[in-house]
């Protein structure tokens, strides 16, 4: 399972759908955690929380973006209009991210 979020909620998920054997990886930062040790997941999970990839998955990952090959939804708002990005984050109402421009 990969995690993209990584708030309590969606770990508490992942922690709870792995298989014996299973990955999970963390990729989100919304600071979430998930306990591991002998008896808290099944057997032979692995779990990781990477920060970053290396520099040939960065140049990977932007060639796909210029072939088309991956889309990102964002939503822009203004400097003014930021609490009710934050508003509208928090009730789950974003479709994708939100963007914050200073001169939008």
């Amino acid at each position: 399972m990969f995690d993209f979020v990584g708030v309590a909620p969606t770990v508490r998920t992942a922690g709870a759908v792995a298989a014996v054997e299973g990955d999970v990886t963390l990729v989100g930062i919304g600071g979430g955690s998930l306990p591991v040790g002998f008896g808290l997941l099944p057997f032979e999970v692995s779990v990781n929380a990477p920060y970053w990839g290396s520099r040939s998955e960065l140049i990977e990952v932007l060639n796909l973006a210029r072939a088309g090959a991956v889309s990102v939804h964002t939503e822009t708002y203004s400097l003014d209009d930021a609490p009710l990005a934050y508003e509208r984050l928090h009730e789950g109402k974003v479709n994708g991210r939100a963007v914050i421009l200073p001169h939008g």
